[in-house]
């Protein structure tokens, strides 16, 4: 019997690649999809699939968040995230909150079948050679934030402007006001010799920061 796979992802294009690979395979079947993370636990339900293919980074939506309430409703569910960000911390993030997975969206079309097949037995799968991956870009990055002089603070600051988030979100999960937000964010642009939001998000991304 096939497995039934549901994806969660608020690109149609890597959707519309998700269906033409699983729509030929033996072993898989496409039972469903959204964009939209609010009809995420009614699909599931509906459809009920074996796998779910979970982007972190949905349109108004958290991506942790949903793990974490999905975990609540549906534990039986396999979750692989697939997601952009090569990153430690977000993949330690996802273990802790229970995913069984962490995938790059850059992934090969056997290598997510390889995924889709292991996650069925290994605890927590990840693909050969992004750990190595991951170990090297921290290494660059704690470099480049010690040279560059960034606080702690300072990084988590970056990290949620470059992924999207808008000030009163930051400030809330932080716990702190706005306003110290914004402080930072100033610092932040003076510091680094920026201009605006899209030298911020490049920036990020050249250095690891996300």
């Amino acid at each position: 019997m096939k497995k039934k796979v549901f994806v969660c992802e608020d690109h149609t294009i890597i959707i519309d690649g998700l269906s033409l690979l699983l729509g030929s395979n033996t072993d898989f079947t496409l039972v469903g999809f959204t964009t939209e993370g609010s009809e995420l636990i009614q699909l599931l339900e509906k459809t009920q699939p074996d796998i779910l293919l979970l982007d972190l980074n949905l349109n108004k939506h958290d991506g942790f968040t949903l793990l974490e309430q999905l975990r609540k409703t549906h534990p039986e569910v396999k979750v692989l995230i697939l997601t952009m960000y090569e990153d430690e911390e977000l993949l330690n993030r996802a273990k802790k909150l229970g995913a069984n997975g962490y995938l790059p969206k850059n992934i090969g079309n056997e290598a997510l079948l390889v995924a889709l097949r292991e996650v069925e037995t290994i605890p927590f799968y990840i693909p050969d050679g992004l750990q190595k991956k991951i170990a090297q870009r921290k290494a660059f990055r704690d470099e480049f934030i010690d040279r560059m002089k960034l606080t702690k603070r300072e990084v988590e600051i970056i990290r949620s402007i470059a992924q999207g988030q808008a000030t009163p979100v930051i400030a809330e999960k932080l716990f702190v006001s706005p306003y110290t937000i914004e402080t930072h964010r100033k610092n932040i642009f003076r510091k680094l010799s920026l201009s605006n939001m899209a030298e911020l998000v490049r920036f990020a991304h050249e250095n690891f920061l996300i």
